[in-house]
């Protein structure tokens, strides 16, 4: 074996990076909160060869620990030079706003695995040397050493930190690593994700690691519960001493002789089963194997990294011995060793001297919220990573200011529309650039509808210009669809059958509505859904705003039997006639509001498709009894490109009937009837026969005495 000669200091410069150590206090974890084993057996499941490979990979270690014994024996204490340098990226994979890891709690992190592995952890002393656990002997220096990468694949600089979003960051699988990952076989990959998938199991699983001799491939790394990426916590620890080749200390039960099974090394006396806290007392295997490390009945070796005890200190010299058999060896890691080459150091940027490194940020930014009244506020935040930031280039398309140098800018906007924002975070190294599109939306304080109100969806430009569609995951989203309805020939769809994980979400939020002409107003809808299997877990959660969309209020939340309306259906589904079920939300608490929206929030489960149709606000108009001399009004046609139409009936005489044309801040554009008396009868005006009207959205207000109707108006 070749070592790889690199100085003392660089361990301690490595430790420096990071803030002065936290107190010191190991997580209290229960149950069987480490899923390597549950992934080796989904793996075997999958490819029944893995077994012959973990009998060859057994095979070539114990060749190479009885052609290498000095491995057994612990260095002097001088020998502090790491055989071995791990570069590693850590993947923050987050969603909705959660599993979010400082940079601080990654070098915490990698504080704790480079002192536990090097044996300079504070807690080495208390590592039992007593007649019946002789344990602190053969405690040892792993002489492994880990370094955050600091040059991407791309030969970018870095901090070995890369932070993105999906939804499959939330029960979490192997499937999570195709979200980001850089090459297995020259980064040592580490995902934290919101949480782990624990195959049914129950209790929290704090990570899972994929042993070596299911192959150094692209699934090869640690995923890990973000909650668990800290300095108090040993389970990365743990980890990677699975993905370097170890096995449970109670792998086999009291079986284990630790050469033949078991966890395959013989100075981890054999434990009964797994157990939590710290049992010094603890002896749960009486028998003493042929041939024992140690010739006598020990204690329980709770202080073992690759136990489930909170008291875990030391990893031992034959366990040494086997991480240096697949560190070392190309044939038995499937390429383990290149992690570690003098070149793969280089080309990650963990060679000496290895120090800080300023990198430009790469940019990126939040922001409170996505939807505003004119003349409200929205406050962004820097979230830049990759570096430090020491100065900020904001541009607010539509927002005022327009342009910002602060950190976290305040921005208000004052007209209707969809707007962008561009973010330019840089340093003395560099900017980074970030365009988010088409991510703010600002309402008229004037409602789209007032009245009595049904959408059933029959004109496709009413969806596409009214409703606004929010898919935050990625890929299936509502749309419009004509293979199913409730009435007529269309509804809205979410295809979920086609949604590949749990946990997706997608949003459809409604126009705006002026409730205060209606009486005992009543918000009903009609929905499809139909479950693949009975554990299926999505749900629909319906939302109303007061405030253009800034602020929601959960009114109805709709899980398992209240949101399925049919019987199982395990192929694409489109709902039949006899599948549809009504909703209904009460509004007489939000009778005078002037500005209502409504939300779809679905949550996928697992389920089958999701379908909404027939959309009204039901209720006795108070608009002259129910518009008591106005019927048939209707605005064609709607969008138009030119002259517009309102086609009325009178059922009797007004003596003030107005018509004036709004924009959406409210103000008059034009005005069409100015205070004409009318004959009861049927009338068509021009709303626009001289093509006034530039392109954009409108808003008609018809007047008729006592009563008002107010439609929207787009012209193209």
């Amino acid at each position: 074996m070749k070592s790889i000669k690199i100085t003392a200091s660089i361990l301690l410069a490595t430790l420096l990076f990071s803030s002065s150590p936290k107190a010191y206090a190991q997580v209290e974890r229960t149950g069987d909160w480490c899923g390597a084993d549950h992934h080796y057996e989904n793996q075997i499941q999958q490819n029944p060869s893995l077994i012959q490979q973990k009998e060859q990979f057994e095979a070539q270690v114990r060749d190479f620990i009885q052609n290498n014994p000095q491995n057994l024996k612990k260095g002097g204490p001088n020998d502090k030079v790491p055989n071995y340098i791990i570069p590693v990226v850590f993947h923050i994979v987050t969603f909705n706003g959660q599993g979010y890891v400082s940079k601080q709690d990654i070098e915490d992190a990698m504080l704790t695995i480079n002192e536990d592995f090097r044996r300079l952890n504070s807690d080495a002393a208390q590592t039992r040397n007593t007649t019946n656990a002789p344990f602190a002997p053969v405690a040892i220096d792993a002489k492994v050493e880990f370094r955050l990468a600091h040059l991407d694949p791309n030969g970018n600089c870095t901090e070995g930190i890369v932070r993105v979003e999906s939804p499959l960051s939330v029960d979490a699988s192997d499937a999570v690593k195709n979200v980001s990952r850089w090459d297995t076989k020259k980064y040592f990959n580490i995902w934290s994700v919101v949480n782990i998938d624990g195959g049914g199991g129950g209790g929290i699983i704090a990570g899972y690691a994929q042993f070596p001799w299911s192959g150094i491939n692209n699934t090869y790394g640690i995923v890990m519960n973000y909650n668990f990426i800290n300095r108090n916590d040993r389970t990365l620890t743990h980890e990677i001493g699975h993905c370097f080749g170890l096995l449970h200390t109670f792998q086999g039960g009291c079986s284990n002789n630790g050469t033949g099974g078991g966890d395959f090394v013989s100075d981890t006396p054999p434990d009964a089963t797994s157990t939590f806290g710290c049992p010094t007392t603890q002896n749960s295997c009486n028998n003493v194997p042929s041939g024992d490390f140690y010739g006598t009945n020990v204690l329980d070796q709770i202080e073992n990294y690759m136990s489930y005890n909170s008291c875990q200190n030391m990893f031992s010299a034959g366990q040494k011995s086997r991480m240096d058999a697949v560190l070392s060896n190309t044939s038995t890691s499937q390429g383990l060793k290149q992690l570690s080459d003098a070149s793969n150091l280089s080309f990650t940027g963990t060679a000496d001297p290895y120090g800080p490194v300023t990198c430009a940020p790469i940019a990126d930014f939040t922001y409170d919220n996505p939807m505003v009244c004119v003349g409200s506020s929205v406050t962004y935040a820097d979230n830049s990573y990759n570096g430090v930031v020491t100065s900020y280039n904001w541009t607010f398309n539509g927002g005022t200011p327009t342009n910002s140098t602060a950190a976290n800018p305040t921005v208000t906007y004052n007209t209707p529309g969809v707007y962008s924002t561009t973010h330019q975070p840089g340093n003395t190294t560099g900017t980074g650039t970030i365009t988010k599109n088409s991510i703010i939306t600002v309402s008229s304080l004037t409602a789209d509808y007032s009245g009595v109100l049904v959408e059933s969806f029959e004109n496709a430009t009413t969806f596409t210009n009214d409703f606004i569609v929010l898919d935050p995951t990625g890929g299936q989203k509502f749309q419009r669809t004509t293979s199913a309805a409730a009435t007529g020939s269309a509804a809205v769809e979410l295809r979920n059958f086609l949604t590949s994980a749990p946990g997706w979400k997608d949003e459809l939020i409604t126009p705006s509505y002026d409730l205060s002409n209606v009486t005992n107003p009543v918000f009903k809808f009609k929905i499809a859904f139909a479950r693949r299997a009975s554990t299926n877990t999505d749900r629909l959660l319906v939302w109303w705003s007061l405030d253009c969309g800034e602020t929601w209020t959960l009114k109805l939340p709709l899980t398992g039997t209240s949101l399925t309306t049919t019987g199982l259906k395990t192929s694409f589904w489109a709902p039949t006639a006899g599948e549809w079920v009504e909703k209904s939300i009460n509004l007489s608490t939000i009778t005078n509001e002037t500005n209502v929206r409504f939300k779809f929030a679905f949550e996928s489960g697992g389920g089958n498709n999701f379908y909404l149709d027939d959309i009204n606000i039901d209720g006795i108009s108070s608009i002259g009894e129910q518009y008591d001399n106005i019927s048939n009004f209707v605005i064609y046609p709607n969008p138009a490109k030119n002259n517009a139409v309102i086609s009325f009936n009178l059922t009797k005489n007004v003596d003030n009937l107005s018509v004036v044309v709004k924009d959406l801040l409210g103000k008059d554009v034009t005005s069409i009837i100015n205070g004409q008396s009318f004959a009861a009868g049927k009338y068509t005006l021009s709303i626009d026969e001289n093509n006034q009207l530039s392109s954009g959205v409108y808003f008609v207000q018809f007047r008729a005495d006592n009563n008002v109707i107010t439609q929207k108006l787009v012209i193209q």
